[in-house]
């Protein structure tokens, strides 16, 4: 599905619910499209946002270097944290305030995020839709590219070393076979436009 079709058919199934406060997962690989896709839908539907990458996992790079693609899964991303200080409150219709993961430092950053209740809660980011998350998850939505799109805007990005991107590619693969293939999902969009 198209990407403009997809954010359609996402605002539509949104407004049909509009008596509770409804949370989106934008989920794919790197680089798909997933934040495009997740702001145009919140500027759609006046969603809050909350960046799954804010919850990248403080960790030593040497420890983080010997995870295996499985491990990696549930080690890159503190999942429990997203849960307990994003999701839980603002499906609550309550704010989120939390200490993002600054990707300067490999630390927390020293601003809070606070992230205002709304009726709709878009969550961006790699492997939002995992199981653990799914009981507060109203709509999945995956985005999808094409490997040689995704590869070629990983690599326009300043951070991109390729025996990471590897590593990265591994356990997003194992992820999107395994633990959350696009059967899953309510909505599959493509993200590869310009």
């Amino acid at each position: 599905m198209l990407l403009a079709d997809g954010l359609d058919r996402a605002a539509e199934w949104l407004s049909e619910r509009p008596e509770e406060v409804r949370v989106v997962a934008v989920d794919g690989q790197s680089a798909a499209g997933k934040s495009t896709f997740a702001d145009a839908l919140a500027d759609r539907t006046s969603a809050a946002v909350v960046r799954g990458d804010d919850f990248y996992r403080v960790m030593d790079e040497h420890a983080r270097a010997r995870l295996s693609p499985r491990e990696g899964i549930y080690r890159y991303y503190d999942w429990p944290r997203m849960r307990d200080e994003a999701l839980l409150p603002l499906r609550a219709g309550r704010a989120a305030v939390y200490l993002p993961y600054d990707w300067d430092s490999g630390l927390f950053g020293n601003q809070r995020v606070l992230v205002r209740p709304a009726a709709v809660v878009v969550v961006d980011g790699l492997f939002v839709s995992r199981p653990e998350l799914r009981s507060l998850v109203d709509l999945a939505i995956l985005v999808e590219a094409p490997a040689d799109v995704r590869v070629r805007r990983q690599l326009a990005r300043a951070d991109a070393a390729a025996d990471w991107l590897a590593r990265w590619d591994a356990a997003e693969q194992l992820f999107f076979a395994e633990i959350s293939p696009a059967t899953g999902f309510e909505l599959v969009v493509c993200g590869s436009g310009p």
